[in-house]
This record gives C-alpha cells, structure tokens and sequence, in this order.
C-alpha cells in the first residue's frame, strides 16, 4: 500500500500527464560543481560499498538536482541499472523519471524507499531505492546518496546504511567546508598583513616568528622565508625595549626605537600588544613597525603642520609691495635659505607659506617655531628633539621641529630671539645637514630649507655679539623685506576692502565704512601694520550692529588722528636742529596720543631711533599724555 507521499507524488506525475514510459534524459557531461561534489564524496562511497561486503547492491550519488553523478558496486546490478536507464549524467528528477526514492528524498528533506512498483517509471520498476539527503551548513540539500538494488532483493537495513552514509559524508563534507573556508580566511588575512602600510610580526608563545609581512622583513632587511618559523629574538635581534617588553608579556605604545639592520641601524616606531585568548591564555605578541618618518608625517598633520596661503591670498598693488613679492617669487624658486625681514604684524608668516607652496617643496610639510614664544630651557628640545631612554618606556623620546620638517620647510619665527648656544647648533645643522637630537648619539640626517623672520636689527645684533655672524649669512642667502603697511599707500583701501568682507561672511553682514571713517585709517600709521588693521576691524564689527562704521566705532587713538587738532603739523625730524629737537619730538607724541609708532612715523624716523632720542633727551611716554586722558 503506498504512503500519502508516494500516493502525492504519482498524483503530480498524472496531473502533468506524465507518460510512464519516456525516455529517460540527462547531460553530456559532468559540471564544475558536480565533479567537485564527486571529489568530496568519492571516499564516502567507497567506504559504504566496502562496507557492505556482498553483491546485490550498487550505490548511487545525485547532485541536489537528482542528476546521478556517480554508481558504483556489484558489476551485476550495475548491468542491471543500465538496462534500467540508470547511469551516470542521467536525471532522476521527477518531471523526467517520475516518481523515484532520489527525486523524493530531495523534495522532502528526509530518507526515502522506493520498491519496484511504486515506482511510477516503468523503466525503474525492477530496481528498489534507499536514498537519504544530506546538507549544506546552511540547511539546503546538497545532494543524496542511495543504495540500489533488485526489487526482489530489497534489504530491510539498507535505508539505515544509506542514512549513515549521509550523515557520514554531510559530516566529511561540513568538515571539508570549515577547512576551505579556514583556509579562505588565512588567505585574506595573509593579504591584508601584505596590504598594511606598516610591518607586522607575530610571535608565538614561545617567542618564534608565525607570521611576518612583507614590509616587516623589508624594514629589518630579512627576506620573510629566512625568518618565518624561526627564533625572534635570535634572527631579528630586537633594541632592549622591545626585547623587555616581549619577557615581560606587557604592551609597548608607539616607542622610536634603533632596531639593529645588516647595514647599520633603523630607526623606527615600533608598537607591541600582547595577545590572549578568551580564556585568558597566552598566545604570543603582535608587534608593528613603521619608518620614523611615518610617526613625524602624522604628528605633523596633528599639530597642524601644513601651509595655507599661497601668493594669490596676498592683498597689494602698491609698488613697494609688488617689489617684495618679485623677490618673494625669485626665492620661492631658489633652493637656500630665506630671511624676511619686517615690522611685526606685516604678515611674514603668510609670505612664508606662500613661498613654500610655490617652491619645489611644497608637497613637504611646513613646521614653524617662535623661538620667542617658547622657554629658553625648552627652547633646544623644541628645535632638536628629544632622545628617549631606550631601557624605560615611560621616557620615550620625541622628534623636534626640524625633523618634524624633513623634506619641507622650517619655519623660524623671531630667529633673533634664539640663544647663541643654540645659535650654533643650529649653524652646525644646516652646515653638516646631519644632526642629533638632545641627549643622543644619534646622528639624523635632514633635508630642510629654512625660512627664518627677524623684526629687529639682526646686523645690530651681530654687532653687538647677540648674534652670530655666520649664521646670519646662512640664514640670510635670500632676503625679502616686508615694507610696513603705512609705507603701502593705497594698500591699505584694498586690504580694508578684503577684511571687510571676510569679517562680514564670517559674521553673516555686510559692512561698509563712513568716509570720515575710512580717512581715519588711511591717516594712522598702522605702528602693529595688517594685524593691527584685522583686530581693529574686527572689534569694531564685533562691537557694533551698524551696517555703516562711522568715526564712534574706531579706537580712540585711531579716531583722533582724522579730527583738526590746535597742534601744528609736525615737520621731519631732519627739519630741526638739534635744539628743538626735543621739542619736536614732545609735539609729534602728543599729537600721535602716546602711540610711539605713529609717532615716529609723523618724524620720520623708525622706532628704534625714537627710543634713543627719548632717553637722550630724558623723555617718557608719560610726557606724550598731556592735554589727554590716558
């Protein structure tokens, strides 16, 4: 009596009107997958069939099409199979041999017998099938695996071996997946270790190399055959602290270190991590590497270490500022170092990074230093660098400014405040292009062009011995000298023109100035030039929500030099003899309000000569403030 699956099963084959005798089709030959699925399986068939050890049975594998990929066994069933049709490359699938054990197994994702006439196939009928599925990880049939036999033969336990076999086989092939896919696995991360932008070593818990990429072996001169496997410490020879940090199973955060080579010694930034499992065993160490340049690349873009401005971001038409720039292009496209020289505020540091965008360096990094802002006990770590104790992590050393602009520019700010003792080492540098950090005996090589600003009289220093001659020379093989803004003439109207709208973007308004307003600026002598300009903008937007800036908003000093004063205008300083020069200079204060610059600027003379003529003649500012509210 046939079960409600069978009975379903010939139901389907008569509603298609199925004919009971067709041929029974299958392909040409085997497919990628079906050959690879033979491969895997060939040792499970093998074994059922040995394991049977009597004829009268033959074993079949079908694909999850129920295409007979492979049949194997008795010779006489096997000739009984193929008077059946049943071959290798046939189709069992239920359209084409109708109702069968392999099609149903398949359908029905469980064990199945199929007995003579139950089969719906005339062809099929004198054979029985035991066929049983077996799975992917992922729960879809893969294919099935059968046992066949003569209908009168059917034995009552080949269903049971025909399950064992396939969860033999599911088994062999679930194991066959896990190493292919290990094996996947290994192979992308043996490509990502060869794609990383930094060495990697691996060290196993009994201190041998397990793994090694690429860069690593390039970095420390080995070939990774030569060294893969073997003793860490023996074939690479670790600096102490690595070594110390390896013993003692704790991590190393980005140290600089010298790792001996071959050929000398590299400096590089080395990292290690110790590695555990869950469980909390040790399982080896995961060192990186990198080229120190790497570290100082990135600490560069982290301080910020870049050039904004190139020569278009330069407000001036003036003739006098047309000149500078010429020599600011001819150096741009020279090769030593540069001296700008200027009033503070005339804005050297944007010349500078002008200049360093259109030179040859300008995809370098541009570092700059105040050696003025920094203390003079710090002042040479800043400029050398740092050497760190190669025994303690915890004083690890750090690269100074100059290394930090290797292959790009120094930018040396207010140089005239640089001690001598530094003054030599920093001669010696640019001289030898080699030097060491601060408590190291180390030697660097450096490849950097200097830009250095002074807004003193650098000649007067020399003079003087605050200054070394030679240096300056060094320093000075191009000079460019930044005229003042008072000295710009029309500049000034286009540069209040550009701050204006800069402040107005930034502000979210636009404004514009009264005339009297305008005429105030254009009369000041701007003693602090652009800077100055930029803050007094600033705060009298900032100040004010008028859209018209008018006389009220500007700083008192700067308002009161546009109004007629009862003061006659003061002559050149050169105009007066040396009896009333003192005079002069009292008149010329207290019409400039107590500002020194403008004051000077109303005689003539620079700021420097002024401070002379006050303490000649006895004079304070406090004398500039009569007849005013200080």
């Amino acid at each position: 009596m046939m079960t409600p699956l069978l009975r379903h099963a010939w139901q389907r084959c008569l509603a298609r009107g199925q004919a009971v005798d067709q041929p029974l089709t299958g392909q040409a030959a085997l497919e990628a997958h079906q050959q690879q699925l033979l491969a895997l399986a060939r040792s499970s068939i093998e074994d059922l069939y040995q394991l049977i050890e009597r004829p009268g049975f033959a074993v079949l594998l079908a694909d999850a099409s129920a295409c007979v990929v492979e049949l194997a066994g008795d010779p006489t069933l096997l000739e009984l199979a193929l008077q059946c049709g049943v071959r290798p490359l046939v189709q069992l699938e239920e359209t084409v041999a109708g109702t069968n054990a392999v099609d149903l197994a398949l359908r029905e994702a469980q064990p199945l017998w199929t007995v003579g006439e139950e089969h719906y196939h005339l062809r099929l009928r004198p054979l029985a099938l035991a066929a049983a599925p077996f799975f992917r990880a992922e729960g879809d049939p893969m294919g099935v695996i059968a046992l066949l036999m003569a209908a009168p033969d059917a034995h009552p336990y080949a269903l049971g071996m025909a399950i064992a076999a396939a969860q033999a086989l599911q088994s062999q092939l679930r194991a066959e997946q896990l190493l292919a896919e290990a094996n996947d696995q290994l192979a992308e991360l043996y490509a990502v270790l060869e794609a990383m932008s930094e060495g990697v070593i691996f060290v196993g818990p009994n201190e041998e190399i397990r793994r090694i990429n690429s860069h690593a072996a390039g970095l420390l001169g080995v070939s990774v055959r030569s060294v893969a496997g073997r003793p860490f410490v023996l074939v690479l020879n670790p600096p102490p602290l690595v070594y110390q940090a390896l013993q003692e199973g704790s991590e190393l955060v980005e140290q600089e270190v010298l790792w001996p080579v071959r050929k000398g010694v590299n400096g590089l930034v080395c990292a290690l991590r110790p590695v555990h499992d869950y469980g909390g065993r040790y399982l080896g160490a995961l060192v990186t590497l990198r080229p120190t340049q790497s570290l100082h690349r990135l600490v560069q873009r982290v301080v910020g270490a870049e050039a904004r401005f190139t020569f278009r971001d330069i407000i001036g038409q003036s003739p006098v500022m047309l000149a500078a720039l010429h020599q600011a292009h001819l150096a741009a496209n020279g090769a030593g170092s540069i001296l700008l020289r200027g009033e503070a505020g005339v804005g050297k540091e944007v010349l500078a990074q002008a200049i360093h965008n259109a030179s040859a360096r300008a995809e370098g990094p541009f570092v700059g230093l105040n050696c003025a802002a920094v203390p003079r006990p710090l002042l040479a770590g800043e400029l050398f660098g740092v050497e760190g104790n190669p025994l303690d992590a915890r004083h690890h050393g750090r690269p100074g400014k100059i290394e930090l602009a290797q292959g790009g520019v120094l930018y040396l700010e207010d140089v005239d405040a640089l001690p001598m003792e530094l003054q030599t080492g920093l001669l010696r540098a640019i001289e030898m292009r080699r030097m060491m950090r601060s408590g190291s005996v180390r030697v660097v090589p450096i490849d950097v062009r200097i830009i250095a600003t002074a807004s003193s009289d650098l000649e007067r220093h020399v003079y003087e011995g605050r200054f070394r001659a030679d240096l300056l020379a060094r320093l000075s093989t191009l000079e460019v000298v930044i005229p003042p803004l008072r000295e710009r003439g029309d500049d000034l109207l286009l540069l209040v023109t550009h701050l204006l709208s800069l402040l107005g973007e930034r502000l979210g308004r636009q404004v514009a100035l009264a005339p009297e307003a305008l005429h105030a600026l254009q009369v000041y002598p701007w003693p602090g030039n652009v800077r100055e300009l930029e803050l007094v903008l600033e705060r009298a937007l900032s100040s004010s929500e008028k859209s018209v800036l008018t006389l009220d908003d500007l700083p008192p000093g700067i308002a009161r030099g546009a109004m007629p004063l009862d003061v006659p205008p003061i002559a050149r300083l050169e105009e007066h003899n040396r009896f009333s020069e003192r005079d002069a200079i009292l008149r010329a204060g207290r019409q400039a309000s107590g500002h020194l610059g403008r004051t000077a600027a109303l005689l003539g003379i620079s700021r420097a000569t002024l401070w002379r003529k006050m303490t000649r003649y006895g004079l304070a500012r406090d004398d500039f403030w009569t007849g005013f509210v200080k």
